[in-house]
């Protein structure tokens, strides 16, 4: 019988490098040896990071996703939010690996690395209705996290080891906000596109106005405006201009102005409510370049072909029977 665990060390890290996170950590657990290549710092032997979809669960069930690339389902039970009030837990936003759930009962907010087991509790916030928290960085000896309201002007702030939230006014209400070359950018229901700096800088939505002036907020919401970065560092705009149809622009460096694009290279878009980013297709199997991935409003996970304008159902998603669209949130795991 094979002895597996004196595999030479250069293949065992090839191995490594094509599993993805869950794979890899029952990899590690398999033998000494083949834990002591994943681990070793000399050498990058990093596991394969695939984009997941995190779905709706009914009370106290484990923390569900569907991995994109993979079209499969991965469970992982998230202790500090199924043991603590139980299904009072809810994500309200997703970045750097971490998930942000929020506790309306009890006002009571944290983040959560569910493949690391990491936890930081937020300062509470009290019984209030907001509409998306958003973790504009996070590193080994800091992190920010910011929300906002969606129904009302200005957004709060708080940072690591602070004990309460920063309000800062804002002209109009915002619906997303995004750090970006250490500088922060927010957007409004109007599609304006704003730098938090000085001399301060704006970008009105040249694509027309995203609501009406006089429209309700909770109506304002349904018209769907992110900020996303790209790998390489550029900043880039998504629209949602009708059910099935996004655009995006690209804020060029050499002008400073917002360029409409319908090619983004071998990238894909994941837009959603609560959170979106911009992801390499290469290298990973069943993702689809130039493409924005998203839930239509009949909870089908859809990608919209940004060159041909065309929509494409992605088969292998069981979505829950719940009411909610804005259920669902993208999230890219983590060790860190």
């Amino acid at each position: 019988m094979a002895d597996w665990s004196n595999l030479q060390t250069d293949i065992v890290g090839s191995i490594v490098r094509k599993l993805a996170i869950p794979d890899y950590i029952r990899f590690r657990a398999v033998c000494t040896s083949w834990n002591r290549v994943c681990v070793c710092r000399d050498v990058s032997n990093d596991p394969r990071v695939d984009p997941w979809l995190m779905l709706p669960t009914k009370t106290l069930e484990d923390a569900k996703f569907f991995s994109i690339p993979e079209r499969k389902n991965e469970t992982i039970r998230i202790l500090s939010t199924a043991t603590i009030f139980g299904s009072l837990w809810t994500p309200v936003g997703s970045s750097h690996g971490w998930l942000v759930f929020f506790n309306l009962n009890q006002g009571t907010i944290q983040l959560v690395n569910p493949i690391s087991g990491g936890q930081f509790e937020l300062p509470p916030l009290g019984r209030e209705h907001f509409s998306k928290a958003v973790l504009l960085d996070m590193s080994e000896s800091n992190f920010s996290v910011a929300i906002v309201y969606g129904n009302r002007k200005g957004y709060k702030v708080t940072r690591k080891g602070s004990r309460s939230w920063s309000f800062v006014d804002s002209k109009h209400i915002l619906i997303d906000i995004f750090k970006h070359r250490r500088q922060l950018y927010t957007i409004d229901i109007y599609g304006t596109v704003e730098v938090w700096a000085e001399p301060p800088r704006s970008w009105p939505d040249a694509d027309g106005p995203l609501v009406d002036p006089y429209m309700h907020p909770s109506l304002a919401q349904r018209k769907f405006n992110c900020l996303v970065e790209t790998p390489a560092g550029d900043l880039m705009k998504v629209k949602r201009q009708s059910q099935n149809k996004f655009a995006v622009w690209i804020l060029s460096r050499e002008t400073s102005s917002f360029e409409s694009t319908e090619d983004i290279g071998d990238f894909a878009l994941f837009v959603s409510h609560h959170n979106s980013f911009c992801f390499p297709t290469k290298d990973h199997l069943n993702l689809k370049a130039n493409c924005v991935y998203f839930i239509d409003n009949y909870k089908n996970l859809c990608a919209f072909n940004l060159e041909h304008g065309t929509k494409e159902l992605i088969q292998g998603l069981e979505t829950p029977a719940l009411p909610r669209q804005d259920a669902f949130l993208w999230f890219i795991p983590s060790l860190k």
